[in-house]
């Protein structure tokens, strides 16, 4: 970890201009201020688009300015042609940003939302985390929940939230299954491997790269179930607004922690995703 704090590094704001992106906007405006840092608003248009419909990037540019609401954050507005992942990814390594905020433009499916999108591309390969934004944001996040498969990229995940958000609660979540439940009816079994879920969540809290200050305001839980339903229903529970996932598992986080529902799951989930890369 170097020196600077994330939260004083710049935030990025990538929008592509749609009435949804407004959402992400303000959630981009209201950590700026928080955080007491600028914002920097990338917005990249497609060569062969703008050529047919005759867009240039300073009207890009103006319309952008106009909509910027009064504000005593410091703004700056990018404009670029070419490809908007690799594009929003360049930017945020040249202004050495802490933070990458974006929106989603569809809810038709998961594939519109995140997989062979340009945020796809963005959570794939930045190297800071990408806040997905899909609430309006009224107040500052109150509840985060983490999910975490007992991973070093679930650990990074962890520290990332406790790091950018140094006073909200935050609730770790691991799920798990009893193997062959529909035909081991055995009470003992499941309290077995209950007992030894316990052991795996006291060995991941137990590392020393979790701080005292963490600790404290940090609540783990194991529950039994399939993913998707234990995190609606702890969201629930708690109130989580804020739902924090590392890209990575022990074999890849999206394959075997969420296992074939992972575009189900990230695709109904209507609160605000922060997706975290294992800088490793």
């Amino acid at each position: 970890m170097t020196d600077t704090k994330t939260t004083n590094k710049p935030i990025l704001l990538a929008t592509d201009m749609t009435a949804r992106c407004d959402r992400a906007f303000d959630r981009a405006l209201m950590l700026a201020k928080s955080w007491k840092t600028r914002l920097i608003v990338v917005h990249v248009l497609d060569p062969k688009q703008a050529k047919k419909k005759g867009l240039v990037p300073k009207e890009a540019r103006t319309q952008l300015e106009e909509e910027l609401p009064e504000t005593d954050v410091h703004v700056e507005f990018i404009i670029e042609m070419g490809n908007v992942g690799e594009l929003v990814i360049e930017t945020a390594r040249r202004e050495r940003c802490g933070l990458i905020v974006t929106g989603v433009a569809h809810y038709d499916g998961f594939s519109d939302v995140f997989l062979g999108s340009p945020v796809d591309h963005i959570v794939r390969h930045a190297d800071v985390p990408v806040l997905i934004i899909k609430r309006k944001p009224v107040k500052p996040y109150r509840s985060i929940m983490i999910a975490t498969d007992f991973s070093d990229c679930s650990m990074t995940a962890l520290n990332t939230a406790a790091e950018l958000f140094p006073e909200i609660p935050l609730h770790l979540v691991h799920a798990y299954n009893v193997p062959y439940s529909g035909w081991l009816k055995s009470d003992q079994v499941a309290q077995d491997i209950g007992s030894e879920e316990a052991k795996l969540m006291e060995r991941f809290l137990a590392q020393t790269t979790i701080d005292n200050a963490t600790f404290k305001r940090l609540k783990a839980s194991n529950e039994k179930g399939e993913l998707g339903v234990v995190l609606f229903k702890k969201i629930k529970e708690l109130k989580s607004d804020l739902v924090v996932l590392g890209t990575h598992g022990k074999s890849g986080f999206m394959r075997a922690s969420m296992g074939n529902n992972a575009r189900v799951l990230l695709g109904w989930l209507k609160q605000d995703v922060m997706m975290v890369r294992d800088p490793q």
